[in-house]
């Protein structure tokens, strides 16, 4: 049971280190939004039921005032975004929202707002989805990407981290 609990705690540490990369990266580095995405090859047999996904993500958002993860309909099944709205506090339907984003007309994600003193909690919940949720095994290999929204760069790549 320890070692189940070092595991998971090592995978959310990881987590927040990506989350505080790009905070360093959105503030001052490109100075411009960002985005960073967590990525495992969805199962055969859930993706008939994400569009044909072939991957499951968790996706954040970057900007001045704070970021946000964001769980599209083509990463989550109607059934797990509702468990993921009755299950972890501060998430829900981006279409509820009155302040609705670029994109957010078509599909309606599942999103929780934070600021960048809750990276901590941010990264708690991306554990959550990825083993919780998911059921990822603990030594999964998660791919990570990048990038700025507006501006290129050529350091800009996949990385995994298991």
């Amino acid at each position: 049971m320890a070692e189940i609990v070092e595991a998971r705690e090592r995978r959310t540490r990881q987590f927040e280190h990506y989350l505080g990369l790009m905070e360093h990266r959105t503030l001052r580095l490109v100075k411009s939004d960002c985005f960073l995405v967590f990525s495992v090859p969805a199962p055969r047999e859930i993706r008939p039921r994400i569009g044909d996904s072939k991957t499951r993500i968790v996706q954040f958002a970057f900007m001045e005032s704070g970021f946000y993860l964001d769980l599209p309909d083509t990463t989550l099944t109607p059934d797990e975004a509702k468990r993921v709205e009755s299950e972890r506090p501060g998430f829900g339907f981006a279409l509820t929202n009155p302040q609705k984003r670029l994109g957010e007309r078509r599909f309606d994600p599942v999103q929780r707002k934070y600021k960048y003193a809750d990276q901590r909690a941010a990264a708690e919940d991306a554990a959550y989805v990825f083993f919780d949720l998911w059921q990822a095994s603990l030594d999964a290999w998660i791919k990570v990407k990048a990038s700025a929204f507006e501006v290129s760069r050529r350091w800009e790549r996949e990385f995994s981290m298991g």
